[in-house]
């Protein structure tokens, strides 16, 4: 693969949409990826300000954007046996991470068919298990992160992670901002941005990325009351690796088998 390229999951927040920036820097083009897993998944135009300063800015031709339906993997990643997995490990487990694992598969998809072999996503430490002020998600830990690269690079892809190592998410948000980018009003170091009064503030409907109203409604605990989901990473981490060597491989080879 001689391609100067690299393809970002792209969900419109602070640190994708940064790395979009920054990376232009390194590569002759580069590639945003939305998802569309299809269950109470809304807003896809939401980002479209932000996609057209990019590309204002970085020129029409250094930007690729493609909203990917990744709907019928998810379904087997996540949808079936979903009640059984959420008793038995948590809703983090049984739906947010076969979400973020598919979008690594339908990636790994997307750069073996376009002769790219790097990609990335907007993972980092402030999210990670030692991170502070943001509430933890899983798959910002080393763990979950080392599967992907190990599976990844399985495939022949390169996955990496560069907001690990790379300044602050005040700093990503400062930068964007003075580069006439748009910012949700809940990334803007609101707090309790999600808390049931904040509903009745207009600035709380201004979208500048999409809804993924199914993952709030699993994490309504935590985005209501600041209450973390518990989750064993031992477990998560087994559990994702089974369903993307099995789901995932064989989504894969049927897709390039077409």
């Amino acid at each position: 693969m001689s391609k100067n390229e690299v393809v970002i999951q792209f969900s419109g927040g602070i640190d994708s949409l940064y790395l979009a920036y920054s990376l232009s820097k390194k590569y002759d083009k580069v590639h945003l990826l939305t998802f569309n897993k299809g269950y109470l998944h809304f807003g896809f135009n939401f980002s479209k300000p932000n996609i057209d300063n990019l590309k204002k800015i970085l020129g029409e031709d250094k930007i690729v954007y493609n909203l990917i339906d990744m709907k019928p993997l998810f379904k087997e990643m996540a949808v079936k046996g979903f009640m059984k997995n959420s008793k038995k490990f948590g809703n983090e487990t049984a739906w947010c991470i076969p979400c973020r694992a598919s979008m690594a598969i339908m990636s790994i998809l997307y750069s073996i068919k376009n002769d790219i072999s790097d990609y990335t996503d907007g993972a980092n430490w402030e999210q990670a298990p030692d991170g502070e002020k943001i509430i933890v998600t899983a798959d910002n830990f080393p763990e979950y992160l080392q599967l992907i690269k190990d599976y990844s690079k399985k495939h022949g892809i390169n996955y990496f992670s560069p907001l690990y190592e790379e300044n602050t998410r005040e700093e990503r948000r400062n930068l964007l901002i003075k580069l006439g980018f748009k910012i949700d009003w809940n990334s803007l170091d609101v707090e309790n941005p999600k808390a049931l009064k904040n509903f009745f503030k207009k600035d709380f409907y201004k979208r500048y990325q999409p809804m993924c109203i199914s993952g709030w409604l699993m994490h309504w605990k935590r985005n209501l009351f600041n209450k973390k989901e518990e989750f064993n990473i031992q477990e998560l981490v087994s559990f994702i690796k089974q369903k993307m060597e099995t789901v995932g491989d064989e989504f894969i080879k049927n897709q390039l088998s077409k």
